[in-house]
């Protein structure tokens, strides 16, 4: 972790988490497979989940203001569901995420195709209903639980409500910092009690601690960049980011 090659990657990576959680949902999309090359199995989420939160942390405290609750709380119960499933993942299978990842990218690909007919033919934003909060809350904990990839399915269902930029900023970083939160006591538990070792270490968390100067440059240029980007250009750039992030998982 601590080669110069190293702490280049995790720089990009934790820059990208800062700028994605403060003006660009998604543009973290390559932070996991960027740090999947210094650490392997467990430790890839959980070196990820540490850069998450001190990145949650900027989000919550400027764009508290913005969040859509109503949407937010019939979220929590799916997601929960998801992490259950994903921790069954993980002391079931340990870290075969390829299939998973296949489905996940297709689904995504599909959403982010009817999100820009849907824009193309300028139609209403779809309501809230119980089947879509409870599909997207599970795929989405799940995804996030097993390799923190949900940005683009918790996107493209936000995108799908019709949200403004400052409702979806503020929306998303009370879900992740919620969502991250939990997982913490999780990933302890599981690392200690299940096969497949820790998904936090020592090193792993000082790794995490040069990092955070990264997260910081990268939240405050996204705070600079948020009220120049138009509401329009904010929507292709989310849509555009959550169709790489979907290649991305395609890519094996």
């Amino acid at each position: 972790m601590f080669t110069i090659t190293g702490l280049a990657v995790g720089a990009v990576a934790a820059f990208l988490v800062g700028l994605s959680k403060t003006a660009l949902p998604g543009a973290a999309i390559i932070a996991t497979p960027l740090l999947a090359t210094v650490v392997h199995g467990r430790a890839i989420a959980g070196t990820a989940l540490p850069i998450l939160l001190a990145a949650d942390l900027f989000a919550v405290a400027w764009y508290r203001q913005d969040a859509r609750w109503d949407l937010l709380r019939p979220l929590f119960t799916p997601v929960a569901v998801g992490f259950a499933l994903g921790a069954l993942f993980f002391v079931s299978v340990g870290t075969a995420t390829r299939p998973l990842d296949v489905t996940i990218g297709v689904i995504v690909l599909l959403m982010v195709a009817i999100q820009v007919v849907r824009s193309v033919r300028r139609t209403a934003a779809a309501e809230p209903t119980g089947g879509a909060t409870a599909v997207y809350g599970t795929a989405g904990g799940f995804t996030t639980f097993v390799s923190n990839t949900a940005g683009p399915i918790m996107n493209t269902y936000l995108l799908r409500l019709g949200l403004d930029k400052h409702e979806m900023i503020g929306t998303s970083a009370w879900f992740y910092f919620v969502v991250n939160m939990t997982k913490v006591p999780i990933y302890v538990a599981l690392g200690r009690w299940s096969a497949g070792g820790p998904f936090f270490t020592r090193e792993s968390l000082l790794y995490d601690l040069a990092l955070v100067p990264m997260v910081v440059l990268g939240a405050y240029g996204g705070r600079r960049l948020f009220p120049h980007l138009p509401q329009q250009l904010f929507l292709g750039i989310v849509l555009a980011l959550s169709a790489a992030g979907a290649i991305n998982l395609l890519i094996p």
